[in-house]
């Protein structure tokens, strides 16, 4: 019985050597070298699910080289493991391109009717992509999000740090609950005005609880129905918020309406494709203000810088005539706190940017990438590149990200958080001036301790979520108070962008 058990499987192994040797027959030398999995044909879909995003950083260790590729079944994926080729995929961003990917979100994550999905196949991505860009680029709109959002993130500080210092919140905070919840609000309330679809608490649970099942959601394995039942919950809010927007609503909001109903989408699918707008916006930002909060509270020679810089820098008043957060000046002169959530994402992301291959390209004259095919750019590997990092690649530098006299901040042309041009994320500077209001509120305000005495800087994380930044698998308790000097009336100078 053993010895048929070892034949099997001797024969399965040969017949798998066979498979894999006949899929790289169509291989062309010109092509990035094949990386083989000890198991093959399907040793490479093993290991993505058992490590998740982290299997790129272990193929790329284990390539050696620059781009490679990983075969799975008839397709292909080709990794690039160095910042060094992000400018010849934006040369060739025609024929590499991230529209199909935009067309795959709407159908599988805003269950878009098929009419819809192939709007979607036209020009709609191309006029949305336009509307959101005009949006959130500096002006008048971007002005109106930023003082929004920053009226209610101080309304969500406030109702966390005013009143009984031995409230139960205080003594025993859910850091990560809290921070996927003010995110929420504050985005939602800039965005959509103050009837936002995320009113209620059940919705914004559903929301963060929904995203567990984006994966299996993209490959159509939601056997339960468990993720959509979720999903579901916060398409039925849209339904009913976007039947009338309210009056403050946002530019942006108003436009992807607009550009939505006259390419003709049902007000159905309006609704759906709005709430998927929401994965990039709170997914991101959420954990990003988790793990920044821990890398300052963590590090008591840190938070003490951070803090000489806000009351230098950005920070006036008085708790008799109250305090005033300068976000101009937050931005422009406190480039330690900018500095240490850029380094927060550059440690901290492990998931990718893609591309698929629309026709033959030949990228950097050398490397030939077939039609049909994917590019993967893993965030994790770019990030600790030591040809563009530097030896401490692998180490948190809170001043890496700080211009030098006479240069330029540390290899921001490898630094892909908000992806990498063309396509890279519009609402970056709202993003990010969100976590700064945010952190900067917090660390002058506040002081933070783990509950149980100790950080949990390694905590193992949540490789469901496609957040680039991802969340850790269990919330850690932090105890809150209130630094005295600090207590008062507080109120926000935004300014324009």
């Amino acid at each position: 019985m053993i010895l048929k058990l070892i034949i099997s499987a001797a024969g399965f192994l040969v017949l798998g050597f066979i498979v894999d040797f006949i899929f790289s027959l169509w291989d062309d030398p010109r092509e990035p070298p094949r990386l083989r999995p000890k198991i093959p044909v399907i040793g490479h879909v093993i290991g993505l699910m058992r490590h998740g995003p982290s299997y790129s950083k272990i193929t790329s260790e284990a390539a050696g080289t620059e781009i490679y590729t990983l075969g799975f079944f008839h397709y292909k994926v080709y990794m690039s493991a160095s910042a060094r080729l992000l400018p010849f995929f934006q040369k060739t961003a025609k024929t590499l391109s991230f529209r199909p990917f935009i067309e795959l979100t709407a159908h599988k994550f805003g269950d878009a009717t098929e009419a819809t999905h192939n709007l979607y196949r036209g020009t709609l991505p191309d006029d949305l992509g336009r509307s959101l860009r005009a949006s959130l680029a500096p002006g008048p709109h971007l002005d109106y999000l930023n003082h929004q959002m920053g009226s209610r993130a101080l309304v969500e500080l406030d109702k966390l740090l005013d009143g009984d210092q031995n409230d139960e919140r205080r003594r025993a905070l859910p850091l990560l609950a809290w921070s996927r919840y003010t995110v929420v609000e504050a985005t939602s309330y800039a965005v959509y005005g103050e009837k936002h679809p995320f009113v209620k608490r059940e919705v914004v649970d559903a929301f963060w609880q929904w995203q567990n099942y984006l994966v299996s959601h993209l490959m159509g394995l939601d056997i339960t129905g468990k993720g959509y039942a979720l999903r579901e919950k916060v398409f039925k809010e849209y339904i009913k918020y976007c039947a009338k927007l309210p009056d403050d609503a946002s530019h942006l909001m108003s436009e992807h309406q607009r550009v939505l109903r006259s390419a003709g989408v049902s007000d159905t699918d309006k609704a759906k494709q709005a709430a998927i707008f929401t994965i990039a916006s709170f997914a991101n930002s959420a954990p990003t203000l988790y793990w920044t909060l821990m890398e300052i509270y963590s590090r008591p020679d840190l938070l003490a810088e951070v803090r000489r810089d806000l009351e230098e820098y950005a920070v006036s008043g008085s708790r008799e005539k109250g305090f005033v957060l300068d976000v101009a000046a937050l931005k422009a002169r406190c480039l330690l706190i900018v500095s240490v959530i850029n380094e927060t994402q550059r440690m901290r992301q492990i998931n990718s940017s893609f591309r698929k291959v629309l026709s033959d390209t030949m990228l950097d004259g050398k490397y030939l990438l077939k039609k049909g095919n994917f590019i993967q750019v893993p965030g994790d590997v770019i990030h600790s590149e030591r040809a563009f990092w530097g030896d401490t690649a692998g180490e948190f530098n809170p001043h890496r990200f700080i211009k030098r006299e006479g240069g330029t901040p540390s290899s921001a042309s490898g630094f892909i958080a908000f992806g990498f041009a063309p396509y890279t994320c519009p609402a970056r500077q709202f993003a990010t001036t969100e976590l700064l209001i945010l952190v900067a509120l917090m660390v002058v305000r506040a002081d933070i301790s783990p509950v149980s005495g100790k950080w949990s800087m390694n905590a193992p994380v949540n490789t469901l979520e496609l957040s680039t930044v991802p969340s850790p698998k269990t919330d850690v308790e932090v105890r809150v108070q209130v630094r005295e000097e600090w207590a008062g009336e507080w109120s926000l100078k935004t300014g324009e962008s």
